[in-house]
């Protein structure tokens, strides 16, 4: 699936995720990450077109995974109920429900770095992002 370096724990808590051009085709790629204390999780980095956010994979209102929701400028909707969340702050922007979780992200050289101190990378999520940036759905390919 993704193009993953095998970086599982580095010092500096940086996270080389997947290519540029990966996410921009898929709009949203959920990976698998631990951390010492909440145990496992996924971080998703979401392409709106023009920019890339990344969150905890999950709605808190009940559990959704936001790789699943439609991708817009700025933003992702939740798959169930349409909460709206900032993909850069995490922020729930209708105060449909709580926050979720953001981590810092960039792009250097054609890859995506997100960072996350502390925490495991376990690699890629399995499933594919049903939805492209463009908020089409996507082929399974």
């Amino acid at each position: 699936m993704a193009d993953v370096p095998e970086q599982q724990s580095p010092e500096d808590g940086r996270f080389d995720l997947c290519s540029l051009e990966e996410l921009q085709a898929k709009g949203a790629v959920p990976f698998e990450f631990i951390h010492p204390r909440r145990g496992r999780h996924q971080i998703a980095l979401f392409w709106d077109g023009q920019t890339v956010g990344a969150l905890d994979n999950f709605c808190p209102h009940e559990g959704a995974m936001l790789t699943y929701g439609l991708v817009e400028p700025g933003q992702v909707l939740c798959p169930l109920h349409s909460a709206v969340f900032d993909i850069h702050t995490g922020e729930c922007l209708d105060r449909y429900t709580y926050d979720v979780r953001s981590y810092p992200v960039e792009v250097v050289d054609g890859r995506v770095w997100v960072e996350a101190p502390g925490e495991r990378h376990t690699g890629p999520w399995q499933a594919k992002a049903r939805w492209g940036a463009d908020g089409h759905p996507r082929s399974e390919d």
